[in-house]
Parts: structure tokens; C-alpha cells; sequence
């Protein structure tokens, strides 16, 4: 079984997730179905209140991303203008709405059109008020019997056997063979069974997300669990890009590199489309569009595409669901209590860093480090680093006034003095910066000596820096230098952050530079 520590946090309308570059939303599409009146209303949106380009996911849905927030909510005037396309039916369930199939199902091959089964199961699931707690990971893929989404993993789905006939599937447990007009009924009842299996748990905010994260076989009630039917298809590949000939017409499946749709090029891939025609987002982020066309295909000239290779391993693979995961998964575990409110996201940035949430409670933080470093930087206050691991782990477009991150390793001059001094050369490299010091955000992340160094220079009458970010890391010095860095800021005034102990390093340091830098996470 696996254990949650929380409720899931994919994004929706109703619950958007703070990125680096505002408000992001994910708007669910069943089977990957929208108009192009749809596609094109949204992209206006996001043009509007967005970053101007629409992200497909490989759910096969729609993400619309750098929105305005209110607190962790969108405004009023967004809400709306995303429910005026047409892809909010249902606000109480909008993030419940995961139906995955066959994208070319009723199009072209396949053993059975399912699209009228999606959009059945879909007003199932909208009508039923106890299925809105599912949690938003939870999915249902329709397979038409081609095995395009055989390979992806289901709580809850079916695979056509024939035109008439498929078998049900929930986790890694086959279910008995129905006819295709009670299937919607039989996939509702396991959804329902799920959520009796983990309610009998009573596990709160740590019950499991899926099916097979139950701690034994979920049972279905009047569904026995029966042997794959030898009927079932192989797991297939998707379709090439290019034109498909299909009953109703000439379509195209259209690569999307990325899944990032930008406004010229969806404006010319939907050129001369009427706003009801269908287009099919897929799960492999591309798009099923009406219609002859120029296919985005590989020049012959061109080297041979990367092929992924086979995936064996359960695991998430979309770097913004990590992301997701990641910082909520550190706020349940860590203990922020007594770090400042301002500060919360600089510390889970560097229990991010470092993958040890026990690194929180021997953080410290004085009251004023953020405020502090922030206005510094937003005044065009440079970065002095000790190392340039250091330095190269700042993210620049997170720098509020492009500025400045200095490291003076390679000054010709920092060899000579750090063997006329007997020190180490990244404690001289801060002798080669003390002109620009004062008023800085310094960030000592690899050696103690320059932490001890920037102090010695500090009695000695070197202007203060407006903040000290001091993390270095080490069996000999590291735990004395941030003991003493603690001691001499909390006497002089000085803002700093500090890890008690061994505990440091470049990553840690530079994840907490780049969460001071700019406030969101």
C-alpha cells in the first residue's frame, strides 16, 4: 500500500496551482474532445490573463498557464472567462472529469466507437454528488480495442472486445466481460467500491489516491475479478503524424513539440475550420484535427527521432506534477513552526534541494533575512557567491532587477593571496569582491573559511551586506563558522539565514537564493 501524507493537489479552475509564473489551471477534456471554437476561446484567454500559449498533458487535457491570483484563488473576471468556453460543466466535479480513450476511436479502426461511452461515463460521474471527492488523479481510460491506451495505468476503465462487448478493468485487476451499453453503470459501481475501501481506511488526508494503492484487491460488489480475456489487443504504438484517410473525411494527427501550442501556430492549424468541428487532444500531446493539411513530419534529411525506450517503472513523469508533488509533500512532512511566515517557501525550496525534511527544524532564519534580501536585490544589489556552483544554481529570470551574481575564483590575483594568507581560495576570492560587499546578499555555500573570512572582514570594518545566506558545508569548520555567523549577525544587525550543524552546500544554498529572489513557488 501506499501511504499519502495529503489530499492531491492537480490543478483546476477551482484550485489552481502557484507556479514561478503565476496561476496555473487544467482544464479537462473527456477523450481529448473540444470544438475549435472552444480551442480558440481558450486560447484568447490566455492571451488575455495568460502567458498567451495552451499546454497539452498527456491526460489528453489543456493547461493554460502564468494567470493572475488573489491569494491562491483567480480572479472573478477569469473564472468566468474560463467557464465561458464551454470546458467548466460542471464546477463541483471539474477536477474529477479524467477520462482517457483511444484518440482515434469512432474516427478510424478500433473494434468499437467509445466516444458515446466517454461522454456517458462523463454525465455518470457529473450527476453522482459522492464521486466529486474522488481525488484528481484518479482515472478512468477507455480502450476501443486497437491497445493505443492499453499501457496507460487505470483506477477504473474497459477494453473493447468487439463492437458489442468489452472488458472491465480496475488497477491491475481484470473484471468480467459486459455488454458495451452496461459498462458506464459497472465503472460508476467501482468508483463507488473505491471510495467505500478507502473510507473504511479512515486514513483522512492520507487515503489513497488510486485503486491499486489499497492494501488489498479492491472487490467490486456484483463484478468478480476474472483472467484477462484472450481476446484482449497487445499494447500498440501511437499513429505517425501525418494525414489519416478515415469514413468521415480526411484528418491530420499534428505533432505538438512540447505540448506547447503557441497562437501562430494553432491560428494556422485551425485556419478555415468551422468553431464546431471536432479536434482531439491526445495523450501524446498532440492533436487529431479535420481536414487536409501540412503534417509537422521529419525533414528525410533530418537524423532519426529519440525512441523512448519501453516504460517498465511506476512513476510520475510530468515535471510540474513532481513540482506539485514535491512542495506538498515537504509541507506535510517538514516542521516549519517556528520559521517567519515570509520565509516558509525559502526553507521547503531548500528541503527541496536537498531531499531531507529533516533539515527544516536546524534552519534559522532571522525576522528580517527576506525583506531584507528582497528589497536589496529589487534595488540592483549584486550576489556574491563563494563558489561558482553556487552562482550557476541562481536562476536568472527569478532576479528581480537582473542582477549581478559575482564569484572571483578566477581572479588571476585569488591563487597568490590565498597562499600568502594560508587560506583557501574561495576565502580570498571575498578579499578580490570587498568593494562590492556592502549592501549585497552574500552566499557562502561550499566553504567555511570564507564564512569565517566575510566575518573577519566585517570586524575589520568592511561595510555590512544587506543579507547573508551562509550554508557551507563540511566536517571541519562548517558547523563553527555558521555558529559563529549566527552569533556575530544577531549582534550586528545583519540579516542571515543558517543551517545548524554539517549540513550545507551549493544546492541548498542557491535553492534558498532563488526563493528569496522572487516570492512565488
Amino acid at each position: 500500500m501506499t501511504t499519502r501524507t495529503r489530499t492531491d493537489l492537480c490543478p483546476g479552475v477551482s484550485r489552481p496551482w502557484p507556479a514561478e509564473d503565476g496561476g496555473l489551471v487544467r482544464l479537462r477534456l473527456v477523450g481529448g474532445a473540444v470544438t475549435v471554437g472552444q480551442l480558440r476561446a481558450l486560447a484568447a484567454v490566455s492571451a488575455t490573463y495568460g502567458d498567451g500559449d495552451l499546454h497539452l498533458t498527456r491526460r489528453a487535457n489543456v493547461q493554460v498557464r502564468a494567470l493572475p491570483l488573489v491569494g491562491d484563488v483567480l480572479p472573478a473576471d477569469v473564472v468566468s472567462a474560463l467557464a465561458a468556453t464551454g470546458l467548466l460543466p460542471s464546477p463541483s466535479h471539474e477536477l474529477v472529469r479524467n477520462v482517457l480513450v483511444s484518440p482515434l476511436t469512432g474516427l478510424v479502426g478500433g473494434r468499437a466507437d467509445l466516444r458515446g461511452v466517454a461522454a456517458d461515463l462523463d454525465a455518470a460521474v457529473r450527476a453522482d454528488a459522492d464521486l466529486a471527492d474522488l481525488s484528481a488523479r484518479f482515472l478512468f481510460v477507455l480502450d476501443d480495442g486497437r491497445g493505443d491506451v492499453l499501457a496507460r495505468g487505470a483506477d477504473v476503465g474497459l477494453v473493447a472486445l468487439g463492437g458489442d462487448t468489452v472488458q472491465l478493468r480496475w488497477g491491475t485487476t481484470w473484471g468480467p466481460v459486459v455488454p458495451v451499453g452496461d459498462a458506464v453503470p459497472a465503472m460508476v459501481r467501482v468508483a463507488h467500491a473505491f471510495r467505500a475501501a478507502r473510507a473504511a481506511l479512515d486514513l483522512g488526508t492520507e487515503a489513497p489516491w488510486h485503486v491499486d494503492e489499497l492494501p488489498a484487491a479492491l472487490v467490486v460488489p456484483g463484478l468478480p475479478a476474472s483472467p484477462p480475456d484472450p481476446r484482449l489487443p497487445a499494447a500498440t504504438e501511437p499513429p505517425a503524424y501525418g494525414e489519416l484517410d478515415t469514413p468521415a473525411g480526411l484528418h491530420r494527427h499534428v505533432e505538438v513539440p512540447d505540448g506547447r501550442l503557441e497562437p501562430g501556430t494553432l491560428a494556422i492549424l485551425l485556419d478555415g475550420l468551422a468553431d464546431d468541428a471536432r479536434v482531439v487532444v491526445t495523450p501524446w500531446r498532440s492533436l487529431l484535427l479535420p481536414g487536409a493539411g501540412a503534417p509537422v513530419v521529419p525533414d528525410a534529411d533530418e537524423p532519426e527521432e529519440p525512441v523512448r525506450p519501453t516504460r517498465r517503472y511506476p512513476y510520475e513523469g510530468d515535471g510540474q506534477a513532481i513540482y506539485v508533488d514535491s512542495f506538498a509533500t515537504i509541507r506535510a512532512e517538514a516542521d516549519l513552526s517556528h520559521v517567519p511566515s515570509d520565509a516558509e517557501r525559502v526553507v521547503v525550496r531548500m528541503v527541496h534541494g536537498t531531499g531531507q525534511t529533516d533539515l527544516a527544524p536546524m534552519v534559522v532564519v532571522s525576522p528580517d533575512l527576506v525583506g531584507a534580501a528582497r528589497r536589496a536585490l529589487a534595488a540592483g544589489a549584486p550576489i556574491v557567491a563563494d563558489a561558482h556552483m553556487v552562482a550557476s544554481g541562481v536562476t536568472r529570470r527569478r532576479l528581480p532587477a537582473d542582477n549581478e551574481v559575482l564569484c572571483a575564483l578566477h581572479d588571476p590575483r585569488v591563487p597568490g593571496l590565498a597562499r600568502a594568507w594560508g587560506t583557501t581560495r574561495s576565502a580570498a576570492a571575498l578579499s578580490v569582491l570587498a568593494d562590492r560587499i556592502p549592501g549585497s546578499v552574500v552566499a557562502i555555500g561550499n566553504a567555511p573559511t570564507a564564512l569565517f573570512h566575510l566575518l573577519e572582514m566585517l570586524a575589520d570594518g568592511c561595510a555590512p551586506p544587506a543579507a547573508i545566506v551562509g550554508c557551507p558545508v563540511g566536517f571541519i569548520g562548517a558547523a563553527e563558522s555558521k555558529e559563529a555567523l549566527a552569533e556575530y549577525a544577531a549582534a550586528h544587525g545583519i540579516p542571515f539565514l543558517t543551517v545548524h550543524g554539517r549540513r550545507g552546500g551549493s544546492a541548498m544554498t542557491a535553492s534558498a537564493l532563488n526563493a528569496i529572489a522572487q516570492e512565488a513557488e
